[in-house]
């Protein structure tokens, strides 16, 4: 809350000699109470729906600063927090049945190729690589017989495309039975050291696999995911106040008494616009020390405003000060203490509308007069 700046004041005291009561009569200017209302963020002014001296309600949106890259922000963290939720639950949850059999299942597969390199081949397997090399000889050798006479008739009784086809034949029966002998070779041979190696990596993992599925998630693994989550929902949060500071909504009813801003402009982080409420004002005033012990909190004081002079207006003191002002701080003699001024705040209604920012009042204070020697 903020005062308007300006105020006057003067000291009268009047009344009775000796101890009688008395009346203190201290003038000072009429101050409205305001509000300065802004954005914490600033940016592109979108819309203004209001103007100086309009009268406004709590919740009414001023201003309305451009939002477009906030609210893809706030998309953006919404997905964050989605994705760490989820890691979260995995971890509260552990693996999920379906997940363990297919883990076990694939250890099953590895397991068993492991198992074949280190057994080597079955007898069955060695039969039939070594049926494979006498089926690839026998069709060698028909290859072998057909080419050899096709070269001895080629030109004279054997055309040429004939021997050219008994030859790919030849040369493709030669090849089948290298392949057929390397087979049976690395049959007899085994898998080698290092192939062996490789399938038992292999099975030793998917077996570390399956055993920290069933086991479930470290205690300092939960905790690092339930940490993300939460700083994601802390960035969500963030986006979202940020987004909101779009919207420059007016914190308490009255009227606008400045805002000069037009779709377009930029505006910096903080107040664009004050708000005053009429019919709350407060009349600031000065007393000296001497009076200041006879003011207490709630006290009800007469108002009499220099616009409608003999009508008295009921205030209540709200504040007083515990420091004294325009003297010296430290004071030396009972002199000098004589002139310390203590300001008193005496909150009024507008009564009706006649009462108003900027108006010289005094206010009336029953305080006995001291005695002069």
């Amino acid at each position: 809350m903020k005062r308007l700046p300006w105020i006057f004041l003067f000291l009268l005291p009047v009344g009775c000699s000796g101890n009688h009561s008395g009346i203190l009569e201290v003038a000072g200017r009429v101050e409205a109470i305001s509000v300065d209302v802004g954005s914490k963020i600033g940016g592109r002014v979108a819309d203004v729906f209001f103007e100086e001296g309009d009268t406004v309600h709590a919740g009414d949106i001023l201003v309305k600063l451009e939002s477009e890259e906030l609210e893809a922000m706030v998309q953006a963290a919404m997905a964050k927090l989605a994705q760490a939720e989820a890691q979260y639950q995995k971890a509260e949850n552990g693996a999920r049945p379906e997940e363990i059999e297919q883990a076990e299942a694939e250890l099953r597969r590895l397991d068993e190729q492991y198992q074949m390199a280190v057994r080597g081949a079955r007898v069955q397997e060695e039969n039939a690589a070594r049926a494979a090399v006498r089926a690839a000889e026998a069709q060698w050798e028909a290859a072998s017989r057909d080419f050899h006479r096709a070269e001895r008739l080629v030109d004279k009784a054997l055309a040429r495309r004939d021997y050219d086809m008994a030859k790919a034949r030849y040369e493709a029966a030669e090849a089948q039975l290298r392949t057929a002998r390397e087979q049976l070779s690395m049959v007899l041979e085994g898998p080698r050291s290092e192939e062996v190696a490789m399938a038992k990596a292999a099975r030793d993992q998917a077996e570390a696999a399956v055993r920290a599925l069933k086991t479930g998630v470290r205690e300092e693994d939960k905790a690092t995911a339930r940490a993300l989550r939460d700083e994601a929902a802390s960035a969500l949060r963030l986006a979202e106040n940020n987004l909101r500071e779009t919207e420059i909504r007016a914190p308490m009813d009255g009227v606008i008494e400045s805002l000069d801003l037009h779709p377009g402009d930029l505006v910096r982080p903080g107040a664009v616009a004050r708000i005053v409420r009429p019919d709350d004002l407060e009349l600031r005033v000065y007393v000296s020390a001497f009076a200041l012990g006879h003011i207490r909190l709630g006290d009800t004081v007469a108002v009499e405003a220099d616009s409608y002079p003999g009508t008295l207006f009921q205030g209540t003191v709200t504040y007083i000060a515990s420091e004294g002002e325009y003297t010296p701080r430290n004071l030396q003699t009972r002199e000098e203490r004589v002139h310390q001024m203590f300001a008193v705040k005496i909150k009024l209604n507008s009564s009706g509308g006649k009462l108003r920012s900027g108006m010289t009042a005094t206010a009336r204070f029953p305080v006995p007069r001291k005695e002069t020697p």
